[in-house]
C-alpha cells in the first residue's frame, strides 16, 4: 500500500478508517472484507442488502481506491464510525470486543489530532500506511531468508533469495543477482546427443566426478512421478565433451 485512498465523497475529511486497516484490526485478509461488503455468487453483500431496503450504504462504507507499489489502482472502502459499529455487531466474542476497542481508540486519536491541530488526517493515515508497508516488506524479507536457510537450496538460488530479501527490506538492490551462466543441458538431452540413456549419463558423470560447479550446476526441477521440486544437476558443454571422450575411450578398448 503506497498511496492514500482517493474519495470524492469525503471532501470534508469525514473521519473514516480504510478497509485495509479494518482487515488488519480483525486479523483477516482484505479480500474477505470486500467479500462481506460486496457479496459473492452464493450470497448478498451488506451493500446490496442496505440498498434493497432503501438505506444509504455510503453512510457506512464509502467506495474508494488506492494504488499499490506497481501503480495499479485497487478497490477499497472507507469505513465511517457507523460502518465500524455495523461490522463490530457482526463479530461476537473476543474478536468483536477487540475490534471495537481498536476502532474506538482509532477514532479517538483522529478526533484528538483535529482538536490539537498537531497533525492533519491525511498525514496520520499516510504515516500509518507507510508503517504497515515497511512491516509487510520486513515480513517478506524474512520469508525469503527462511527459504534461503534451507540447506538443500542450490547456492545460485540462495544468492537470488538473498538479493530479493535485501531489496524487499531496503528498497535497494544492495546485493547483486548472480551473473547469467552458460547454457546447461539435462542428462536426457545429453543422452540424445550421444545416443545413450540418461541413466548412463549420470553414471559416467559420477565416475568422472563431473557433478561439480566446474561442469554444471544443481537446479530445482519437478520430479517425474511425484508433485514436488527436487534438485537436479544440469551440465555445461565441457561436461558433454568429457563424457564423449570417455565413450570414445571405451569403444577403442
Amino acid at each position: 500500500m503506497s498511496n492514500l485512498p482517493t474519495n470524492k465523497v469525503n471532501q470534508a475529511y469525514q473521519l473514516t478508517i480504510d478497509s485495509r486497516e479494518i482487515a488488519d484490526m480483525l486479523e483477516i485478509k482484505h479480500k474477505e472484507i470486500l467479500r462481506k461488503l460486496e457479496g459473492a455468487k452464493d450470497r448478498k453483500g451488506y451493500i446490496q442488502i442496505l440498498t434493497e431496503h432503501q438505506m444509504v450504504p455510503s453512510d457506512y462504507f464509502i467506495p474508494s481506491t488506492y494504488k499499490d507499489e506497481s501503480g495499479k489502482e485497487n478497490k477499497c472502502y472507507l469505513f465511517t464510525k457507523l460502518g465500524c459499529e455495523f461490522i463490530a455487531n457482526k463479530f461476537t466474542g473476543e474478536k468483536g470486543v477487540l475490534f471495537t476497542a481498536k476502532y474506538v481508540k482509532r477514532f479517538n486519536e483522529m478526533e484528538q489530532s483535529i482538536k490539537t491541530g498537531n497533525k492533519s488526517i491525511p498525514e496520520i493515515k499516510q504515516k500509518e500506511i507507510e508503517a504497515r508497508l515497511r512491516n509487510a516488506k520486513v515480513r517478506q524479507a524474512n520469508i525469503l531468508l527462511k527459504i534461503a536457510a534451507n540447506p538443500d537450496i542450490p547456492s545460485t538460488y540462495r544468492q537470488v533469495l538473498y538479493s530479493y530479501a535485501a531489496w524487499a527490506a531496503t528498497g535497494k538492490q544492495i546485493l547483486p543477482l548472480p551473473e547469467a551462466k552458460q547454457h546447461t543441458y539435462s542428462a536426457e538431452e545429453i543422452g540424445q546427443m550421444l545416443n545413450i540413456s540418461a541413466n548412463m549419463v549420470g553414471r559416467i558423470a559420477n565416475k568422472l566426478n563431473l557433478k561439480t560447479s566446474e561442469f554444471g550446476e544443481y537446479v530445482w526441477d519437478k520430479a517425474k512421478h511425484v508433485d514436488k521440486q527436487v534438485a537436479t544437476f544440469r551440465y555445461y558443454v565441457d561436461a558433454i565433451e568429457k563424457i564423449r571422450e570417455y565413450l570414445n575411450l571405451q569403444s577403442d578398448k
